[in-house]
């Protein structure tokens, strides 16, 4: 074994004195120089190339590291797109060229207000149903039109008095509205920012629950029917949201209205546990509403009660409840903005 790699070392110097020998010679006969130069290019040349494809192999599998640097500017204006200042919402400094543009693209943490440095100035609030459209109707005849709009008022007055907005509602009496007219609404308003109120009701389960939807596909066999549900009227057919949710991917970001619904539930179910320690959270969870489909800003459907509980629908009638929920709603937008100047505890 010994002797094996004793033979194997000798052969290596072997070939290093014979190189060195040959390289002399070619410089002696006069070739050496130029021959010599060419040699050393066309080794370089290959090792290049080999390194290179080495680099297209690795990205072409997903996994490469970028080993630049960017200069220290640049680095500062993408900590300021990514770390928001609490008293200024989503907005930011903005992007000013490609290059940051890419950077904060990538993370999906950061919203299109953030990216853009855009600030959240037209807020619409939708109050489900109305008009010939009742909505759901609990066992006592309290219907879900009435109670979404009075909870959509008492929020459109606390988001003005915390803050610097313009609010709109889709509806302010017991008009029919169509969900097309809805969206065509938000649009011409140009709202930044959309929440449709509504009121569930789960007839094979007398509990009481909340939930909050953004546009998306589902799956979920109940979150279709209610989907459909919500989507009477419409003029759009399910065949249609595969086209929808391909445009909406490359209109908006989803992520933005997933986080503003994240917002919207924890802040309701917090604060109305506070009252009823047995409310049900439901989550977040994607649908295809026509209602949201249309907006291309962050959008969600909040079910923030459930009619079909009997002790429930007696709590909706009471004005101290209803406000609660405005309020709940409040913080859940504020909360979305990173305002962080207002506090609520639910009050009877």
């Amino acid at each position: 074994m010994i002797s094996f790699f004793l033979r194997k070392k000798e052969l290596k110097m072997r070939r290093v004195i014979l190189q060195s020998v040959y390289e002399d010679n070619l410089v002696i006969l006069g070739r050496g120089r130029n021959l010599l130069a060419k040699r050393r290019l066309f080794l370089w040349k290959k090792q290049l190339l080999a390194v290179l494809l080495c680099v297209i192999a690795v990205m072409a599998n997903g996994r490469h590291v970028d080993i630049s640097f960017p200069p220290k500017e640049l680095t500062a204006q993408i900590n300021m797109v990514n770390m928001p200042s609490p008293l200024q919402g989503p907005s930011a400094e903005g992007v000013s060229n490609p290059a940051e543009l890419s950077a904060v693209a990538g993370s999906s943490a950061v919203s299109l207000s953030r990216m853009f440095g855009l600030k959240i100035r037209t807020i619409m609030i939708d109050a489900g149903h109305g008009g010939s459209d009742s909505g759901t109707v609990g066992k006592m005849g309290t219907k879900e039109k009435d109670v979404t709009l009075d909870i959509a008022k008492r929020l459109r007055q606390h988001l003005m008095a915390k803050g610097n907005y313009r609010i709109l509602m889709t509806r302010e009496d017991d008009s029919a509205v169509p969900l097309n007219k809805r969206v065509e609404l938000a649009k011409a308003a140009k709202a930044d920012l959309f929440i449709s109120v509504h009121i569930n009701y789960l007839p094979q389960k007398p509990i009481n629950i909340i939930e909050t939807y953004y546009f998306g596909p589902s799956t979920d066999a109940n979150i279709l029917r209610l989907a459909e549900q919500e989507n009477a009227g419409s003029e759009h057919g399910l065949s249609d949201f595969k086209v929808i949710v391909e445009k909406l991917g490359k209109t908006m970001k989803l992520q933005e209205s997933r986080e503003f619904a994240e917002s919207i539930q924890s802040n309701m179910v917090r604060n109305s546990r506070k009252q009823n320690s047995s409310i049900q959270d439901f989550g977040v969870k994607r649908a295809p509403f026509v209602v949201l489909l249309g907006v291309e800003v962050p959008s969600v459907l909040a079910e923030v009660s459930c009619m079909s509980n009997r002790e429930e629908e007696k709590e909706l009638q009471q004005e101290g409840h209803r406000e609660n929920i405005a309020r709940s709603l409040a913080l859940g937008i504020f909360d979305y903005l990173n305002k962080g100047d207002l506090t609520h505890e639910a009050k009877r």
